[in-house]
């Protein structure tokens, strides 16, 4: 499952000084149409890629849980928002939400498909949030994201070739 993805992560791991470097470069500049650059190689990747075959932003990287998140997973699985807080969360140290306590997710399902998938939170929904608005201004969490994503790496290689 994952062993296909470890050759991707190896060479992200190899080139991290250099992602970081040129991601956090290019951040700072304002290049023409970035955004539906970056939209096209996010769908040029994830038709290749299909995340359930990797599950490791589930397994090391945990979402920021909103209210409206938290609101709507506790409808879903019938729990009380108190009890979900106290069980799974703590407060980000942000100040913007809430995050996991332990990481794996712990919603994440042995095949690595979300047992609260239709509801999962925003951030999940977004990851590796090369898909939003203004995503020139936030590549240097792209190049952290590349880490553990190999679609997130994917598309920072083809950002660094476009964007020399």
């Amino acid at each position: 499952m994952i062993g296909k993805f470890d050759a991707i992560l190896e060479r992200s791991k190899t080139k991290h000084k250099e992602i970081m470097r040129k991601m956090r470069h290019l951040s700072k500049l304002s290049k023409r149409d970035f955004d539906a650059t970056v939209h096209r190689y996010h769908d040029e990747v994830f038709a290749e890629i299909d995340c359930t075959e990797c599950g490791l932003c589930c397994r090391n990287l945990g979402p920021v849980f909103r209210n409206t998140d938290v609101m709507h997973i506790c409808s879903a699985i019938g729990t009380n928002e108190k009890e979900f807080r106290n069980r799974y969360l703590m407060q980000d140290p942000d100040g913007v939400g809430y995050m996991l306590k332990e990481l794996p997710c712990p919603f994440q399902e042995a095949d690595n498909t979300c047992a609260v998938y239709e509801e999962r939170t925003l951030s999940c929904r977004n990851f590796p949030h090369t898909k939003s608005v203004n995503v020139q201004k936030k590549l240097v969490g792209l190049a952290l994201d590349s880490l553990y994503c190999p679609a997130a790496f994917l598309i920072c290689e083809k950002i660094m070739e476009n964007y020399k």
